[in-house]
């Protein structure tokens, strides 16, 4: 019979071996099983691949708090151009949800590092843009409240989505400024809404062009005496 130290040294072995066969198992698998790059259809890392991931953080504003001003302030992560363009697209109508988590992310971190805003964010009530019921069931999702869900458990922020969008609206591409407020009035209501007057409540979008649709959903909150301090979205195509 095997002496104790000698059948210690065999259980040893055994579970090294365990540990070293679970450790080349998994190597293979994520060799195998990495997600490839929505946007060039490379091995990604996480959800880009390197190159990619370069390209849209070349997007990025340096100052997003450049537009935090007037009656509805802006906060933009990026400019809506180039790949960051086109990686809205791909989450939107491609359905690559893991995009919106990390926007928001990369959203949430901008916005803890603006010290210009003065917004204790775990104070804040997150309400994202919502889609009309027809559309949601088409799309399976509103990428903007993918966008807050991740913003929220990067910044302790709280989320509410009591703001729904009760008319149907064209798409607003193509359309002009005074045709875009036209589209979005009166598209919006709260259901059973628990914001209270107090409440500082920050909207989140995906891309910021003339401000149409925020606003007209900033009059609703704004109507039960809520303070809407601003929009925070992904991208805008604002040049001033």
């Amino acid at each position: 019979m095997p002496n104790s130290w000698q059948s210690q040294l065999v259980d040893l072995l055994q579970i090294r071996s365990t540990q070293v066969s679970s450790f080349l198992e998994n190597r293979v698998l994520n060799l195998f099983l990495k997600p490839n790059c929505p946007l060039c259809n490379r091995t990604a890392q996480q959800v880009f691949c390197q190159y990619c991931q370069r390209q849209i953080q070349d997007c990025k504003l340096v100052q997003p708090d450049r537009y935090w001003q007037g009656d509805l302030p802006l906060f933009a992560w990026g400019k809506y151009q180039g790949s960051v363009k086109q990686s809205i697209g791909k989450l939107k109508y491609d359905g690559y949800r893991s995009i919106a988590t990390l926007y928001g992310e990369w959203l949430a971190n901008s916005w803890q590092k603006s010290m210009l805003l003065g917004i204790t964010t775990n104070k804040v009530v997150v309400v994202p843009i919502p889609l009309h019921p027809d559309k949601m069931a088409s799309r399976g999702f509103n990428q903007a409240e993918l966008i807050a869900r991740s913003f929220c458990q990067a910044t302790g922020a709280k989320l509410d989505l009591s703001l729904q969008r009760t008319r149907s609206t064209v798409a607003q591409f193509g359309l002009s400024k005074s045709a875009r407020q036209e589209n979005v009035a009166g598209a919006f209501t709260l259901i059973n809404s628990q914001l209270q007057p107090d409440t500082t409540v920050l909207l989140i979008d995906d891309i910021y062009t003339t401000g149409a649709t925020v606003r007209s959903a900033a009059s609703v909150i704004r109507s039960i005496d809520v303070n809407v301090c601003g929009v925070a979205v992904i991208a805008t195509g604002r040049d001033n």
